[in-house]
């Protein structure tokens, strides 16, 4: 599968897919070895607010437009 080139592209280096929130959170807490509490859905929407170059590869997320795919 296609892995975006830079990191600034894709700071979690995350696979060219599109993904449910679970999985997204679980690639989120993976990655950052996060063990918290936070429903799936805020940990995304915080993770989104923060990179929303993400919002376009969450099949359940509308990007908030700040993503140069959409």
């Amino acid at each position: 599968m296609k892995m975006y080139s830079t990191n600034k592209e894709n700071p979690l280096s995350l696979e060219d897919k599109m993904y449910t929130v679970q999985e997204f959170a679980f690639a989120i807490r993976s990655k950052f070895g996060v063990n918290d509490s936070l429903p799936d859905e805020i940990l995304v929407k915080v993770f989104i607010d923060k990179y929303p170059i993400y919002a376009c590869k969450i099949k359940d997320v509308k990007s908030p437009g700040g993503c140069s795919c959409c």
